[in-house]
């Protein structure tokens, strides 16, 4: 049964059942993202690790010295209950909601979630492991009528496997047209809970600024 929508918001749900495949980094961007529109933004953190809320924790203690950078909150949320982490996100413009990777464990909540959702991003990176993890993933959401996105995320558009992975995962559903490239330094600024939307010279910047514009429209924002 869809969930109804309580509210007005827009949600965005990163959901991937491969680890490493970029959800924190993909909600953070997003978050921070929306903060430098003028777009009030909250992010659920369902996963157990917490990455996201602890980047956020972060980020607030940053922001006690240097107040210019973005307010991008984030809350700690159960997937056993994830009506009440909804109705903790009514009112607010936009929700970004990151998953853990275990969804096999969580299918009822997770794809309670997706219904609710405005929009369903999976990550992905442009491995034989991730497309066989992920393509299934993309085809089951398909099947329950949602229209879930890929993102390629540490994309290398020099390598022979990028064009033949892409091309399945355009195969199983849609495939975001910009995707996120393999950068060294991307988790540098993470360790004081800034991300490289923070820094208006930071290499790499655009292909998360071409994300957002995506999303933005997807969403009408």
């Amino acid at each position: 049964m869809t969930q109804a929508k309580t509210h007005a918001g827009k949600i965005i749900l990163i959901t991937s059942p491969k680890g490493g495949s970029g959800k924190s980094v993909l909600s953070r961007h997003l978050l921070v993202s929306a903060a430098q529109a003028g777009i009030a933004a909250l992010g659920l953190d369902f996963d157990r690790q917490q990455t996201l809320h602890k980047w956020a924790q972060r980020r607030a203690r940053t922001r006690e010295a240097f107040s210019d950078f973005a307010n991008t909150p984030v809350e700690p949320a159960s997937l056993l209950d994830w009506r009440a982490a909804l109705r903790r996100a009514e009112g607010v413009p936009l929700t970004v909601l990151d998953t853990p990777p275990s969804v096999e464990d969580h299918l009822p909540a997770i794809h309670a979630l997706a219904e609710a959702a405005d929009l369903v991003l999976v990550p992905a990176v442009c491995t034989q492991d991730d497309v066989e993890s992920v393509a299934p993933w993309v085809r089951a959401l398909t099947a329950r009528g949602l229209k879930p996105t890929v993102v390629l995320n540490r994309a290398n558009r020099r390598t022979s496997s990028f064009g033949r992975m892409r091309g399945l995962l355009i195969k199983a559903g849609a495939v975001c047209p910009t995707e996120i490239p393999q950068l060294e330094d991307i988790h540098v600024p993470s360790m004081k809970g800034l991300t490289l939307l923070d820094y208006s010279k930071s290499r790499g910047i655009a292909p998360f600024e071409e994300l957002w514009a995506f999303v933005r429209r997807e969403v009408a924002l």
